[in-house]
């Protein structure tokens, strides 16, 4: 479904940054893995987040790309992880969450820990917990969000609940560099993802499936909203991102059903 662009131009005026966010208080650690260099942190409330800054080693974009990605796939159900977008403050500037680069005050992207997380790329222990809908749920935001460099992480003390997760490499051409002619160039492309796609259950396919074919083009603009003024991407930029994910969302929703047919 190709939708006009001009229903999207001034969808996304007025946006701001957030009021009150989450305050990050007390940095823990830095992650032992992964390009970016994000930090194991605590709030002021005391819940525990992995943080990805926008000078993280891998650039601001990538920050901005991991908040459009779990906050639409929350839309659909998609097992994203809780996400919030926090704030540095000038207190913990300085520290060093990767070699050469350290804390710099202002707002951040955070991922809630999940506790005894343990991360594989691939698809697995489908019979476990509610993975059998989650699956099919990573197999759908793979698709409609353009996904790269997929992960997932799997909670031990959760029967092995699979979480999406670190999503900065989506959206077209990859996560660190997309523009608006990428999404332009790639919107009416499929994008499945290939791994473990047998035996998919039909009945979560096509709930997934209605989920998308039934969201409104709204609610993806207020959620789109959300994302920081003061981070380096422009409200066209955003209200190309938001045309991009209504035009893919009826077509991804088809080859849901259609794998799920295939079973």
């Amino acid at each position: 479904m190709t939708v006009d662009f001009a229903e999207w131009r001034g969808r996304l005026g007025g946006r701001s940054d957030p009021i009150n966010p989450p305050v990050i208080q007390m940095p823990l650690k830095p992650s032992p893995r992964g390009g970016s260099g994000t930090f194991l942190a605590a709030d002021d409330a005391g819940k525990q987040w992995w943080v990805k800054p926008l000078n993280n080693r891998q650039g601001e974009r990538v920050t901005v790309t991991e908040s459009i990605v779990a906050s639409v796939g929350a839309l659909i159900d998609a097992p994203v992880c809780d996400i919030e977008v926090v704030f540095l403050p000038p207190e913990i500037a300085g520290w060093e969450f990767r070699a050469g680069a350290s804390i710099e005050s202002g707002f951040a992207h955070a991922s809630r820990a999940v506790p005894s997380a343990v991360e594989h790329r691939s698809l697995r222990y489908r019979e476990q917990d509610d993975n059998i809908r989650r699956h099919v749920g990573a197999i759908a935001i793979y698709d409609w969000c353009w996904g790269g460099d997929y992960q997932w992480l799997y909670a031990e003390t959760e029967d092995r609940k699979l979480y999406s997760h670190d999503h900065g490499w989506y959206l077209p051409e990859n996560g660190a560099e997309w523009s608006v002619d990428g999404l332009k160039t790639h919107v009416g492309q499929p994008h499945v993802l290939g791994c473990l796609q047998s035996d998919v259950d039909a009945a979560e396919a096509g709930s997934f499936a209605t989920r998308l074919q039934h969201l409104q083009p709204q609610t993806i603009a207020d959620t789109l909203r959300r994302i920081p003024a003061s981070w380096p991407v422009s409200d066209a930029e955003l209200e190309r991102v938001g045309w991009f994910l209504e035009c893919r969302a009826p077509e991804v929703a088809a080859r849901l059903v259609e794998m799920g047919d295939r079973q």
